[in-house]
């Protein structure tokens, strides 16, 4: 939410922050909702689920897999990763989720072309 807050009115503008679900048998859309509810998320970060191939098909387009295919079938070892990109400028990064909010706002202004507020 630091991320979102730090981009301001950008979000939902310029941005568009989109969560998708690895596990769509229990993340369902209210499951969804009330995580982003009880996260404080604002609009412009949609939580995302679907069938389970097209959500395979999703992660395997933006890279998010694993090389060696028993650890990428394994759930338990994906952690979070932000795949930031500007699709018309054809730029793209991913980075950890974990990195510092500040850090992550950063990359994404710059992934995003846009200025700081």
């Amino acid at each position: 939410m630091k991320v979102q807050e730090s981009l301001g009115e950008k979000v939902g503008r310029d941005i568009l922050f989109l969560s998708i679900t690895l596990d769509p048998d229990v993340d369902s859309p209210e499951v969804l909702r009330g995580y982003a509810e009880r996260q404080g998320v604002r609009p412009g970060w949609l939580f995302l689920t679907g069938k389970l191939d097209d959500i395979e098909l999703v992660r395997r387009r933006l890279g998010v897999v694993d090389p060696d295919p028993a650890v990428d079938a394994d759930r338990a070892q994906h952690s979070g990763l932000v795949v930031i990109g500007n699709e018309p400028a054809g730029d793209w990064s991913a980075m950890p989720a974990l990195l510092a909010p500040s850090r992550l706002a950063e990359i994404v202004r710059d992934v995003a072309r846009i200025e700081s507020r």
